[in-house]
């Protein structure tokens, strides 16, 4: 079985174009251009370079995720284009900062107050910031705003 072989069943659900490479895939909406991309990495585990254990990175817009395994990589690719995975970015003097996902529940919920807890600091820290967020769908999206 070939890695990507999942694929071809989301490129068929989802209607996408889907473009397969060795160790490197591109999912890319038909109508938004929206793309996301899987790459294969395998590292050595001994001094020999016998042993080695790979690992899938999966871009989204501003993020990506690290796997290790393909069940794994086909349940967030999934959960990205039904926007259940929403990457925001944060930025400070026009600089990207850190950035990380939320959920559509954790969107609905979207405060000062919300971003400060889930990040670690104080309300009048992360009104210094300002974000955007993305969605597959663009339903969700945010273009760049101060946090308030």
């Amino acid at each position: 079985m070939n890695d990507w072989d999942f694929l071809y069943d989301i490129q068929k659900s989802y209607d996408l174009d889907l473009n397969i490479k060795e160790d490197a895939a591109l999912l890319t909406d038909k109508k938004t251009k929206a793309k996301i991309e899987i790459f294969k990495e395998g590292y050595y585990t001994d001094k020999q370079l016998t042993d080695v254990i790979y690992e899938y990175i999966v871009i989204f817009s501003t993020q990506h995720r690290h796997f290790d395994e393909l069940n794994e990589v086909d349940e967030y690719v999934r959960r990205i284009l039904t926007d259940d995975v929403l990457p925001i970015e944060f930025y400070k003097g026009g600089k990207n900062s850190f950035g990380s996902e939320l959920s559509k529940a954790e969107f609905e919920n979207l405060s000062e107050r919300f971003l400060a807890e889930e990040f670690g600091y104080t309300e009048e820290y992360i009104s210094e910031f300002e974000y955007e967020i993305h969605s597959w769908s663009g339903k969700y999206d945010i273009g760049r705003r101060k946090v308030e």
